[in-house]
């Protein structure tokens, strides 16, 4: 069956489930208790939608870049992550930390537009942003960078399909993307959830000892806006299923079962799909005893995988891989 040229068989209805499902149980966690199903979300399913990504991007992208710009990349970005390690070990501050990130993300920037062979001046642009946000604005640079971080599975998503395929993704995906979280900073749901409940206090409920920290994810220091953040964490969601379930599906799809070269040697998706939860697991156990090491570890995993995908979609959006797509 074809609904509006979208698949709907048996994994695609399996597929519209599961985003409705993580969509109503989203909206519903911060409508209640935000920061307290950030911290959950989080605790579950952030090292395993990273493993995902990498993997995606790996099978996807890497067997098409030249090595010395792999090279250049995973410098760049196995510095972030040696800087996030030195954040959590105390022996850098954030105040350094975050300027030094940013320019290396502009470097990352500026190094896809080099090898870009269309659009470099969009590249050459979003540097010159994240230096100039690294210089005078970094705090809200970095804000702004977490932001926008939940909406690149857009980017791959585009990148997979072509015609009206893409448009109809995009179509669809502007509903979990844009509609459903600007309907949650209204504050409606909220509102909802106080008049049924009548449990006010749900609302700075955190867990494992995380307190009101998780709330700089997604807001400056001293913001305290729920309502934003509550929008921020289900648009986190999305990004989870986005790269848990609908990317791998796309992966499979487009490569025709084809098996492309990789610089890791991955399993099968079944086993993959086994040792990440496995995975998951212990790192939710971990979370549970310390959440303040748990984050830290995690801060090194999520950099190196939000810094691939500033270039990794910047080369892709400016034909700068040796196939545009397959």
């Amino acid at each position: 069956m074809n609904i509006a040229g979208i698949n709907t068989d048996r994994g695609g209805a399996a597929l519209a489930f599961i985003w409705i499902a993580v969509a109503i149980i989203s909206v519903v966690g911060v409508a209640i208790a935000p920061i307290a199903f950030f911290v959950l979300m989080i605790s579950a399913f952030g090292l395993p939608h990273v493993l995902y990504e990498l993997r995606y991007c790996d099978e996807r992208f890497s067997g098409r870049a030249p090595p010395v710009l792999l090279g250049v990349l995973g410098t760049l970005v196995g510095t972030i992550a040696l800087g996030r390690i030195a954040n959590g070990t105390h022996w850098l501050s954030s105040d350094i930390l975050v300027p030094i990130e940013l320019g290396l993300g502009a470097t990352l920037a500026l190094v896809a537009a080099f090898w870009m062979r269309e659009r470099r001046w969009l590249g050459a642009l979003i540097g010159v942003a994240f230096a100039l946000g690294a210089s005078f604005k970094p705090i809200e640079t970095f804000v702004v960078w977490a932001w926008l971080h939940n909406l690149t599975p857009l980017g791959f998503v585009a990148e997979v399909t072509q015609g009206s395929e893409r448009r109809r993704w995009m179509m669809l995906l502007s509903l979990p993307f844009f509609v459903l979280p600007a309907l949650v900073a209204t504050g409606i749901f909220h509102d909802l959830a106080a008049i049924m409940l009548a449990l006010p206090e749900l609302q700075n409920l955190s867990m494992f000892g995380a307190g009101d920290r998780p709330l700089l994810s997604f807001l400056p220091p001293r913001s305290y806006d729920l309502h934003l953040f509550s929008a921020a964490v289900v648009a986190q969601s999305m990004h989870y299923v986005a790269v848990i379930v609908l990317l791998p599906r796309l992966l499979k799809d487009k490569n025709g079962g084809v098996a492309a070269r990789t610089l890791v040697r991955w399993p099968g998706w079944g086993l993959f799909a086994a040792g990440v939860t496995a995975i998951a697991l212990v790192a939710f156990g971990i979370y549970a005893v310390s959440y303040s090491d748990a984050r830290a570890a995690y801060a090194v995993a999520a950099a190196i995988h939000a810094w691939i995908e500033l270039p990794v979609l910047l080369l892709a959006l400016g034909q700068g891989f040796r196939s545009a797509r397959r």
